[in-house]
This record gives C-alpha cells, structure tokens and sequence, in this order.
C-alpha cells in the first residue's frame, strides 16, 4: 500500500511539474504575441514617416500624380508607385489604402490582415505544440513510473511467494521425514511384534513415496520453466493409468467417476501421471476428504479427463493465477491448507507440452472441475 501511494505521488508531481512548465510556455507565447503585435502597431507608425518623408522627396511624382492627406499631412504621389514603395519596404506587412471625401483625398496606411492572421497562427501552434509536448512526455514518464511500479510490485510478489514456497516445502519435508525417524528408532529400539513392524513399514514406505513426489515436481518444475524437460511420447494406455491413480489414491479418500477402457494416447506416461496425481491429490486436500470423481473418456475425436470434487471451490478472478509457479490462493477457506504451489503449475505444462487444453469450472452446487481436453490419436 505504502509503494501504491509513493508511485501516486510521484506520478501526481511529474503531472503537476508538466502542467506549471506548459502553462509558462503558453504564457510566455501570449507575451510573445503581444509584443510582436505591439511591434507591428509601432511599424504602422514609421511606414507613415517614411512614406511622408519619399513624397516630400518627389518620389512618388508622376502625370497621375495627385494630392493626398496623409495622417493630416498633404503629399503628392501615385497611387501605383506609393503601394509598390509599402509592399517591397515592409515585405508585405502594411497596406496602404486611398479614399476620396468631399474635394479631398485621403490615404491612410493599414496593418496587413494577413500578417495579423501569421501572429495569431503561429501563437496557436506553438500553443498546441507546448500541449502535445507536455502529454506525450507526461504520458511517457507516466507509463516508464508504472513500468517500474509493476516490475517493483512483480518481484515483492515473486519475493513473497518464493518465501511461502520456502516455508511449505520445510513443513512439508520436515513432516514425513520427522515420522520416518521417529518410526525407524521405534524398530531400533524395541522388539516389535510383527503385525506392528509391518505397519510401521508401510508407513515409512508412504512417507518415503510422499517425499520422492515433492522432490520430483519441484525437480519437474525447475525444468519445465527453463525448458530443460525432456518429454518421452510412447504409446500408452491412458486407461490404465488413470485406474492406477483411482487406486492409490482410493485408500486415502473415495474415489468415483466412470473410465472408458483401453483408450490409447500418444504421450509421455510419467508427466501424465504426475498430472493426474497432482489434480486428483489437491481435489482431495481442498475438499476437506469428501468424495472425489475421476472420468476418462472419449468423444468428438477428443480424449477427456474430468478431476470433479465437492470442496470450496476457485473463484473465477483466481482461475488463472493458480496455473502460476508458487502461487496460492489467498483464501480464509484455503490459507491454512498445506502445498508448495507448484502442483498446478506442473499440470499447466505438462498439458500443453501434450498439445492440450485444461479449464477450471464450477462444480454444481460445490467444489469445482478440472477438465483436461487431448487430441485424439
């Protein structure tokens, strides 16, 4: 929140700092007109004198010479030649207009509308240049200041899930290998009837398994992300596996659901395995131990899995981030369930690397559907 409100505030001082510099440059424009508009007042002014003091001189005389009042001076010149004089002195400038009143002539020199028109031009321009300026450079400071602001917030976002990776995965170790000692002193230490030794066995051996999935996903994981996997396709009876996964999983929780036999794929069988695995294990965590359901069929030249469970769900705004490496739905319902994060991320790969599609639906009235869609062989 502190790093949200930081970036605000800078960002509200670049525009702020953008606004105050455009607002002196237009200023600085209008101040710029007025003086090129009062230069061109003062002109007016000197082109008068000047043509007063060539008629003065005769330079105007020719035979349709004639005699005009000239800001209430009398001179005598030729229309024709007086504004020829104008236009080449004063570039266009001014102009000079005549009038006849009564029994007197009148001349009298004008500002050029056209230049008049140029100031005003150019004024809006330059207006319009500062203000296109200003908003790309705003815009552009705008979006580097949130370029850095995500890459900022994306690494404490990495940051933390890497920790809470951390600190599951050590739970997660910690606890088999805490039972396997406990249960390997137990036998070292006293003479067991055979009935227990044999338990006790088969819990060592479950604990032993549970330890070599974790390393094998987080291995799996490593890399699939730097694209050091190397996938084994063979032909393989998809069937098969998935009635192997029913079975073990069946002395932890209820597993149902229908599988088509002898359904043939095209694919590695490990990375299948620990698909389903993976699925089927956080179906059974995140629905509190009720009964699962695991189909497999085959229609409309599509091979299907379904992992159905009646837990509490995923909401859709979390839908896609759960495929993402160490992430974790931060949920009161789910916050307190064990896992490192990678599960799903490994099921994401490794579909893709078959050329399929997963999708995440809502099962009716509770839980949700893991739907896993391959192209038939």
């Amino acid at each position: 929140m502190k790093l949200k409100f930081l970036f605000v505030l800078i960002i509200l001082y670049v525009i702020a700092g953008f606004g105050w510099w455009s607002y002196s440059l237009i200023q600085f424009s209008n101040n710029e007109f007025k003086l090129k508009s009062q230069l061109l007042k003062t002109g007016k002014q000197t082109c008068e004198l000047k043509v007063a003091e060539a008629a003065r001189s005769n330079k105007f005389l020719s035979p349709q010479a004639d005699t005009f009042n000239l800001n209430d001076i009398n001179v005598v010149m030729d229309s024709v030649l007086v504004r020829k004089y104008v236009n080449n002195t004063f570039s266009g400038r001014y102009l000079i207009e005549f009038s006849h009143n009564e029994s007197t002539n009148y001349a009298k020199i004008e500002i050029n509308k056209a230049s008049q028109n140029l100031l005003v031009y150019d004024l809006k321009s330059k207006k319009r240049s500062f203000a296109y300026e200003a908003i790309l450079l705003t815009l552009l400071i705008a979006a580097g200041i949130f370029g850095v602001y995500f890459s900022v917030s994306f690494i404490f976002d990495l940051n933390k899930q890497q920790n809470n990776f951390l600190l599951s995965v050590t739970h997660e170790l910690k606890t088999p290998i805490a039972a396997i000692k406990l249960m390997g002193e137990t036998m070292k230490r006293r003479v067991l009837p055979a009935e227990k030794t044999a338990e006790l066995m088969e819990n060592i051996l479950e604990n032993a398994s549970r330890l070599q999935d974790m390393t094998e996903n987080m291995l799996t994981a490593m890399q699939m992300e730097n694209n050091r996997y190397n996938i084994r396709k063979e032909e393989i009876n998809l069937s098969e596996i998935v009635e192997e996964v029913k079975k073990n999983f069946s002395i932890k929780n209820e597993i149902k659901g229908d599988v088509q036999s002898n359904i043939m794929y095209y694919g590695d069988p490990v990375l299948m395995k620990m698909t389903l695995n993976n699925l089927v294990e956080n179906a059974i965590k995140y629905s509190d131990n009720k009964p699962i359901e695991l189909n497999l069929f085959q229609q409309n030249g599509q091979l299907t899995i379904e992992v159905k469970d009646n837990g509490v769900g995923i909401k859709p705004e979390y839908r896609k981030k759960v495929f993402k490496k160490f992430y974790r739905v931060e949920d009161e319902e789910t916050r307190e369930t064990k896992g490192s994060g990678l599960g799903l991320f490994i099921v994401k790969q490794a579909v893709e690397k078959h050329k399929g599609k997963i999708s995440i639906n809502d099962n009716i009235p509770n839980g949700t559907i893991f739907t896993l869609n391959f192209p038939a062989i």
